[in-house]
């Protein structure tokens, strides 16, 4: 493994687990904190658990990625989000950061809504949660994408491998100015996947996010970590 700048490493029997241990992280922010989250299964069980355990706790809340389909599709991150979080815990709208409706324009909608909330040169979220794939994309930053070696964009129209391939996404510069950057990797099918992450694989997009200096938290379950 190795020694990446400014990243902990936290192993944990369960997913259970993850999502109290990364609730505690959010309440113990303030009320204006910013905080994006990405979407996946691993994040829809951790959202449940935020659901039972976050209570009153209202940070403003953005989508790290999105794929263009209506929030009311199933494979909508921001519709899972409202579904299993910020409608059932009654969200202000003022804390509910995103644009109203997906578009073809939908990548310009929300780094003009991102350039209305962070008067910085780059968005400086307090946390930023990450998954990762199989293939070692996080975001919707993929492998051999051009747009790796973008760090000056705010947000990225891009596109997966799969259905619905067109996505937005934060662009890498963005991931790496935040406060804080929690990586979640679970299940025994992305075993291998880290392996590769920490020897440094420089094919991985997450390796970019761990060689770089920003805090980074790491969570990895008995099945991912292996041995």
């Amino acid at each position: 493994m190795l020694d990446f700048p400014n990243l902990k490493i936290v192993r944990v029997k369960t997913l259970e687990e993850i999502g109290r241990k990364t609730a505690e992280m959010i309440e113990a922010l303030s009320p204006d904190a910013t905080v994006a989250v990405s979407g996946g299964n691993t994040y829809r069980s951790i959202l449940k658990v935020w659901q039972v355990v976050l209570g009153p706790v209202r940070v403003r809340l953005f989508p790290v990625d999105e794929r263009i389909v209506p929030f009311d599709s199933p494979e909508s991150n921001w519709g899972m989000v409202k579904q299993l979080l910020i409608d059932p815990l009654d969200w202000p709208a003022s804390k509910r950061c995103f644009v109203e409706s997906m578009s073809d324009d939908a990548a310009k909608g929300y780094e003009n809504f991102l350039r209305s909330v962070f008067a910085t040169p780059t968005p400086q979220f307090d946390l930023i949660f990450l998954g990762v794939g199989t293939d070692g994309h996080m975001a919707s930053l993929f492998p051999g994408g051009p747009y790796l070696d973008d760090d000056k964009s705010w947000v990225l129209q891009t596109e997966g491998p799969i259905p619905p391939k067109e996505r937005i996404t934060l662009g890498m510069g963005v991931i790496c100015s935040a406060q804080q950057v929690v990586i979640v990797v679970t299940g025994k099918g992305k075993r291998d996947m880290v392996q590769q992450m920490l020897k440094g694989d420089e094919a991985l997009p997450i390796v970019r996010v761990l060689k770089h200096p920003v805090k980074k938290l790491l969570f990895l379950d008995q099945a991912a970590a292996g041995e």
